[in-house]
């Protein structure tokens, strides 16, 4: 069954969802990133309970910090001290459920750095003494605040 377009993605009839895709001026900030950037786009469940499942491109990127979904046991965790764009601390929980073993992902203090449907990217920053810091970037919120900055 064909895609449909919609406002903000592509409806999936088949599967009923919606397929994001990135829009240029999204893609033209992910180009700026590190090759091994991680990303994902918010969904309601992902912010209100946060559930976030990691998707191959986080799976990837949580390799840099030495965490491996591959050898990760159900029930085990690894947290990763991170920062938001702004600044802001957070950390940033892989980890594997207790019963079906599904990989996930949790971001302390996302409700209040970003919305449903926002693409969130993770990267990199070199670091003297810890060699590597992880950033949580809202790639959506950077493309509003430039425009904002343009308008003002």
């Amino acid at each position: 069954m064909p895609e449909t377009p919609h406002l903000w993605g592509v409806l999936d009839k088949k599967k009923r969802g919606l397929i994001m895709k990135n829009s240029k001026e999204e893609n033209a900030i992910l180009e700026t990133l590190h090759p091994d950037f991680g990303q994902l786009r918010l969904t309601k469940t992902m912010l209100e309970k946060s559930i976030i499942d990691a998707n191959v491109s986080i799976r990837r990127f949580a390799k840099l910090f030495q965490v491996d979904f591959e050898t990760m046991k159900a029930g085990e965790k690894t947290t990763v001290e991170a920062i938001f764009a702004d600044g802001t601390p957070c950390k940033v929980s892989f980890y594997k459920t207790n019963n079906r073993g599904d990989r996930r992902l949790s971001i302390s203090g996302i409700k209040k750095q970003a919305q449903i449907n926002d693409l969130l990217a993770f990267d990199f920053v070199r670091n003297h003494k810890t060699n590597k810091n992880m950033i949580v970037i809202n790639v959506t919120a950077a493309i509003q605040n430039k425009k904002q900055l343009k308008q003002g």
